[in-house]
This record gives structure tokens, sequence and C-alpha cells, in this order.
């Protein structure tokens, strides 16, 4: 049974569970979240008994120490070529000793049966994996996707898949210099940087433009936390300081009333007054940056209106990477309920999904000026759901089905995303206005 079915008849047994409770349940029907417990238990379980369960549903999980035997198994240099042919080579190299030579033509009962037999002789396995993990960043934008980066790789049966050679974290750097290039950023500049990620990129911008400041905001404490930990951890160059809050984008002008500090020289800083810029010296920034998560404002408008408040006036430079539609929304009752249940799932207020021309006025309405607007969803959308694709091929088996499933179906909307061309992933550039004699 196909495990995409599978899943979606459970799902939807829940949903008619949920939205048409009986009201006068049956001894069977009061006990049919117990046995769904039981099946769903039986999905991910390392048990005998969930083993033909999951085989039949197509959800068989491996353990990492036999997932890391067929690794070690298919990558081997003695093993052969397609077809199972032995070069001269890979036969000398195959020779263990004069007595012991390896058998390479990877037949699939031999290979399982040598499996197992390593297997049930381990005595530590692939565990000490876990003391060689390193998490080397909390990276999490769509990326900015070199086109044409697919390469050929071979898989132990001979076929060939396309794989991309950019790292996630190379893509996401790449973004966040799509983004901040071209903005005059120099070592006077203050920026604000609205939802931060993880630190990431913060940390990024300061080794490459080394500016003065950057105050970053965040609604989620996790990954302020975590953020803040990243900096402690890392050398950043000596006149650039990192000061990172939580806020809400949205009330921006209300933050900067509250943290005087955000002007303020931290205690113990090499900067001095004569080099702050003369926008953090009036309590403006000299740029406003969003990469990413406008989108998720509630609403972006406001954030727009509200960031053009903080900047300077005149030189104040805003960019983002933010999404918008690249045609009006459905008309019909059906389209517009399934639109606001998608993006409502997506947690992006339906106010913020605006087309292009409503997108720019927005911007000129919050007082924008020389604004630039360029579509790259064809260099997001693919690459990051090709990326996904292949890191679930990676790790099949090495992680819950729950996280499996997850990202597969990010990557089957990403994919869709590409094909139907509902949404523009774009970057965003423009220069603050003249202030208003009416703005407080």
């Amino acid at each position: 049974m196909n495990k995409s079915i599978s899943l979606l008849v459970i799902v939807f047994g829940l949903g008619l569970t949920a939205l048409f409770p009986s009201e006068n349940p049956s001894r069977l029907e009061s006990v049919s979240p117990l046995l769904l417990g039981f099946l769903l238990g039986l999905i991910v379980a390392e048990t005998p008994i969930a083993s033909p369960i999951q085989e039949l549903l197509g959800l068989q999980t491996r353990h990492p120490d036999k997932v890391g035997l067929q690794i070690l198994h298919a990558s081997s240099p003695l093993q052969s070529g397609q077809d199972g042919q032995q070069s001269g080579s890979e036969t000398a190299a195959g020779e263990i000793s004069s007595n012991t030579k390896v058998n390479t033509r990877n037949s699939d009962s031999d290979s399982n049966g040598d499996a197992k037999k390593l297997d049930q002789r381990t005595m530590y396995g692939l565990q000490h994996a876990f003391l060689n993990l390193e998490v080397t960043g909390w990276w999490f934008n769509m990326g900015l996707w070199e086109k044409d980066d697919d390469t050929d790789v071979k898989r132990e049966n001979g076929s060939a898949v396309k794989m991309r050679s950019m790292r996630f974290q190379d893509a996401c750097k790449a973004l966040v210099r799509k983004v901040t290039s071209q903005l005059d950023i120099n070592q006077e500049s203050h920026i604000l940087d609205v939802g931060f990620g993880c630190g990431d990129q913060d940390v990024y911008i300061a080794q490459l433009y080394e500016p003065a400041r950057i105050t970053g905001i965040t609604i989620e404490p996790i990954q302020h936390h975590a953020a803040e930990d990243l900096i402690r951890r890392t050398t950043l160059p000596s006149k650039t300081v990192i000061d990172l809050h939580v806020a809400d984008a949205s009330n921006l002008p209300e933050f900067l009333d509250t943290t005087p500090s955000v002007f303020q020289h931290p205690a113990g800083s090499s900067l001095s007054s004569s080099s702050s810029s003369t926008s953090t010296q009036n309590g403006t920034f000299s740029h406003v940056i969003s990469i990413d998560s406008a989108y998720h404002y509630n609403t972006r408008a406001t954030f727009l209106k509200n960031a053009s408040q903080v900047l300077a006036p005149d030189t104040g430079r805003l960019a983002m990477a933010d999404m918008l539609l690249a045609r009006p929304p459905p008309t019909s009752r059906l389209g517009q309920l399934f639109f606001q249940v998608v993006f409502s799932g997506m947690q992006v207020p339906v106010e913020n999904m605006k087309i292009m021309s409503e997108y720019k006025q927005d911007l000129i309405d919050a007082g924008f000026v020389d604004i630039e607007i360029e579509c790259i969803e064809d260099r997001v959308f693919p690459g990051l759901a090709g990326f996904i694709q292949e890191q679930r091929h990676r790790f099949s088996g090495m992680v819950s089905p729950g996280v499996m499933w997850t990202y597969g179906f990010l990557s089957w909307g990403l994919s869709w995303l590409d094909r139907s061309h509902w949404l523009h992933f774009v970057v965003v550039k423009a220069r603050n206005g003249p202030r208003s004699s009416t703005s407080t």
C-alpha cells in the first residue's frame, strides 16, 4: 500500500471523526481512538510485531546501525561498477589477503545476508555517530539556489540521479548577499534586522560588511536563545556589536521607546561616540532588513510604515526577501475558503497576500522611494524542493517518519508553487523618503 495513501486515509478518518461525532457512539466507536493510537504506535515502533505492519504500509524504518552498514557497503571501494563488472584495479583492491576475496556482484540477497551477519557481530555499531555530529549553524531561509547546479551521482544499483552540489547553508548565505548588496553598508552603519532567525545571518552580515552595530528582533524566544549562544561562541569583527531582542515587528516604535539601550554604546564596547553614525545619534537606523519573514508580520503594511519611521529620512535603506501573489486571489466562495485555510496554516495573514501593484503601493504609502522589486522564485522554490528531497533520501530510516512526512509535504508544496506560478519570491530594495510633517 502506498505510504501517502495510508496517511491520507488515517488523516481523513480523524477529520471525519472530529467534524461529525456520533450522538450515540457504539462500543467500537468509543474505543476507536485507542485503536488508532495503537496503530500509530506500531507505525513508528522498532519491534518484531511492528515490522510486518510497517512493511505493509511502506513505512518500515531502519535502525541507524543498519543504515550505516548499508551506506558503508554501498560506498565501499571494494564494490564494482555498473552490471557488477570488475576492473583490474577493483579486483586487486578486493583482495584482502591471498585467501580472502570480496564478491562485488551486489546480489541483494547476499548483501542483506552480509549486513545481518555484520549487524549481529557489532559491539558498538555506528552509535558513535552521536559523538561526531555537530551543528554548524541554524540557517533557515529558503535560500538562493544556483541554476544548473545538478551533478550526476551514481547510485549503488548503477542508476544515475541528479544531486545538487550546493549546500543549504551556502544557498542561505547567497540570499543574504542578494538582499544586502548595493546598500552602502559600511563601518558606520547601524542595521535593524527584523526576524533574524537564529542569528546566523547577523554573524554573516557582520563578517561581510563590519558595520558598527546590528540590532535584531525576533518574536520567538527559543530562536533568540539560540542566536545569543551562537554570538557568544563566534569571534566577531572588533568594531561590530550585535544586540538581539525579543520583540514584535509590528510594534517597532513601541519597542524603541521601551528599549533606549538600542542606541546606547554597550558597556565595554570598543565603539566610540565619534565612530557612531549620524542616524544612530539621531535615534534612527541606517538600514532595516527583513529576510524571508515579512509575509508573516501582522500586518506587513504596518511593519513598512513603522520601518519608515525608524529609518533615517532621505538616506535610510530598506531591504527584504519577501513573498507576494503572482495573480489575483480567487473570487469564488470555495476558492476564498481554500485561500484562507492555506495561508492561515502557514501563519501568513491573508491581508499580506497582495499582487505586485498593491505591494508596491504599500511601500509608497509607507514613505519609500526608489523602489526596486526583483522576482527570483525560479531560483528559490525548485532549488529548496530538490534539496529537501535529497536530504530525505540521505537520512531515510535515520529520522522519525513524522519529520520525513513533514518535509516531504513541504517539498511537494514548493514544487507545486514552482509549477503553478501562484507566488512571487522577491528581493525588495527602497530608500526612505523625507520625514513627513505629520509623522510622530
